[in-house]
């Protein structure tokens, strides 16, 4: 029963990745954790690559619409694939499974972390304006770069739902370019982590599930590329929000209660 219910959300995850350009891995972790029963390494590893699968299929979808805008890819690319490197490889591994200070364990504290970001992303959203950086723009989008790649490492996340609100406030970009941009630098992203995966720590992917995992997630892609194209990007703007504050604060109460 909890199987079923966990391949209907990664439908809801896809509908996410189409829709925003971002979010489904905000799904997918707590699925994978809550529903599958895996451990936050396995989470967060096959995450990486169910959201390297699906953000590839939707940039091909966007090359081919010519809704990719990539102007300032390249201030998000170099940090992020730089800074994804360096969390992947030394700094998760790095984090004891309980850490003493915090009276709590590596999961939990990655995934009240995970809540955080998400609600503060979320936040961001919820008015309209936008944000004029005379000089600094570029390294702006340079270090928020960086924070998406640490948070790829730690949380095996795309880091679209920061990405996006980026392009949006900081780029100027409507939301149908900020998506289909966002899925670009997220596909980089996650490839590059599932490289580093395989190749330094040998991790060994059931592919039979990962197979199921992303049919369903591509059933929910179509849907939700379907949708950006037909629904008001503002109304889609402000869906993404609240949807985003919702789940953290979702996230956030589970993981007080497991206390």
């Amino acid at each position: 029963m909890l199987d079923l219910l966990g391949y209907i959300f990664f439908i809801i995850a896809g509908i996410f990745f189409g829709l925003f350009g971002s979010g489904g891995s905000i799904i997918i972790i707590p699925i994978l954790i809550y529903l599958f029963q895996t451990s936050i390494y396995e989470a967060t590893t096959y995450s990486l690559l169910i959201v390297f699968i699906l953000s590839l299929f939707g940039t091909v979808r966007h090359i081919k619409n010519k809704n990719l805008d990539i102007n300032e890819i390249s201030f998000f690319l170099i940090p992020t694939l730089l800074f994804t490197s360096i969390s992947r490889v030394f700094i998760f591994p790095a984090i004891p499974d309980y850490i003493n200070m915090l009276s709590m364990s590596k999961e939990s504290m990655l995934m009240i972390l995970f809540s955080i970001v998400i609600f503060i992303s979320g936040s961001s959203l919820l008015k309209n304006y936008h944000l004029n950086f005379k000089y600094d723009l570029k390294f702006l989008l340079f270090f928020i770069g960086a924070i998406v790649g640490l948070l790829t490492g730690l949380l095996g996340i795309g880091g679209g739902f920061i990405i996006v609100p980026a392009l949006i406030l900081c780029a100027g970009m409507n939301m149908r370019k900020a998506a289909a941009s966002a899925l670009l630098i997220i596909m980089l992203n996650t490839f590059l982590a599932i490289i580093l995966e395989i190749t330094i720590f040998n991790f060994q992917f059931n592919f039979f599930f990962i197979v199921i995992l992303f049919f369903s997630g591509i059933i929910g892609l179509v849907i939700g590329m379907k949708l950006l194209d037909i629904l008001d990007l503002n109304v889609t703007r402000k869906l993404f929000s609240i949807t985003l504050i919702v789940l953290s604060c979702v996230i956030f109460l589970f993981e007080l209660i497991k206390f």
